[in-house]
């Protein structure tokens, strides 16, 4: 008498379409994409003299310098811009001010 009823096959393939619809957001989720819409295929950077120099530039046009700052202006991730702050303090070339658990700020070093 009662039990289950068979399903209309528009109702099929409405199901199924929507599971290949999930299936394609699920897949394109699981690929990282930066702010551009460009895929991030590796967060392997590799900084050359050129990066060096504009990156010297910046700090000297600026009163105070942060990770955050430089990472904006010479389109590099955070975790590098602290590395490369951390390194050019360690040289001598600038100098660190403040330092809490979650960032540092930094002046150019004055040679006067």
């Amino acid at each position: 008498m009662g039990g289950v009823q068979k399903k209309s096959i528009s109702t099929m393939e409405k199901r199924i379409k929507k599971e290949a619809e999930a299936q394609q957001k699920k897949a394109a989720a699981g690929r990282k994409s930066n702010k551009t819409g460009n895929e991030v295929i590796s967060k392997n950077i590799t900084i050359n003299n050129d990066t060096i120099k504009k990156i010297q530039e910046e700090i000297s046009r600026e009163k105070m310098i942060t990770p955050y700052t430089l990472a904006n202006k010479v389109g590099v991730t955070l975790s590098v811009a602290k590395r490369i702050l951390k390194d050019l303090n360690e040289q001598g070339t600038i100098k660190e001010v403040f330092r809490n658990r979650r960032t540092a700020i930094y002046t150019a070093n004055s040679q006067a």
